[in-house]
């Protein structure tokens, strides 16, 4: 009898664990960078991606923390394991030490200059600068392109700024990046040329290797298609592009 009984009690605890794993509290982290995740003016944090992950973790029925950190570090936080959830572009470093779960948006990326410098093709900055956001990998004919001088920058609004100072010859990104992170410099239309569309490239949600558990992201995939499916991930982010919806290159 004491035998069964343990053998009981064994079996009841396995059967436990994916529950009491999914219970734990999901580290998430988000790009500290407008419009992915910043300080709004009440001093609460919000964004794009920031409301994104939050929605993602509610509707999967998780517990979850969300922490702005900047870019490179969402790689090396997901790769080390002191991170669980982030959404972002991949790269090697994603591939490295994360699981992609699911795709959330896939956006234009653009190639734009200062206003009067219009680019039909990319060979036309051989030997120019072009900003990027640091660690970023956008499109493989322009990443691999060693005949561009590729300069870093910390986001968006950065590179707008710069940009607007004629201090690049050209800054690339994703359109609603670009645009959101000018819109916030105070940037006009007017100031920076027409943007070249390279391709597009997917905001992916990523778990770290170290900490996922399979329950977690079948969970996390049932998330996103939900919010997919019932167009809320395309609700959250009209309401950081309404504004400038016009300017938005088709893909």
């Amino acid at each position: 009898m004491n035998v069964v009984r343990l053998f009981a009690i064994v079996v009841v605890t396995v059967l436990a664990q994916p529950c009491q794993a999914i219970n734990e509290t999901l580290k998430i982290e988000t790009i500290h960078g407008p419009p992915w995740g910043f300080i709004a003016n009440d001093g609460r944090p919000t964004g794009m991606m920031y409301e994104i992950g939050n929605r993602i973790a509610e509707v999967a029925g998780l517990s979850y923390t969300n922490s702005l950190v900047p870019y490179p570090r969402t790689a090396a936080d997901i790769e080390n394991g002191s991170a669980d959830m982030t959404i972002r572009f991949g790269n090697e470093q994603m591939t490295r030490g994360a699981v992609a779960v699911g795709i959330v948006l896939s956006m234009p990326i653009i190639l734009v200059g200062p206003a009067g410098k219009n680019y039909s093709k990319l060979s036309e900055l051989h030997g120019k600068t072009v900003g990027v956001v640091r660690t970023s990998n956008y499109v493989a004919q322009f990443d691999t392109d060693n005949l561009i001088q590729k300069y870093p920058v910390n986001d968006y609004l950065t590179m707008a700024k710069m940009l607007a100072m004629r201090r690049l010859d050209a800054g690339i990104g994703s359109s609603v990046g670009l645009f959101y992170g000018a819109s916030m410099a105070g940037v006009k239309a007017e100031e920076i040329g027409v943007p070249l569309v390279l391709g597009s490239n997917d905001f992916i949600v990523f778990l770290s290797r170290k900490t996922a558990r399979p329950e977690t992201i079948l969970a996390l995939k049932e998330a996103i298609r939900k919010l997919s499916a019932n167009g809320e991930m395309k609700q959250i982010m009209g309401k950081y592009t309404n504004s400038f919806s016009s300017n938005l290159p088709e893909k």
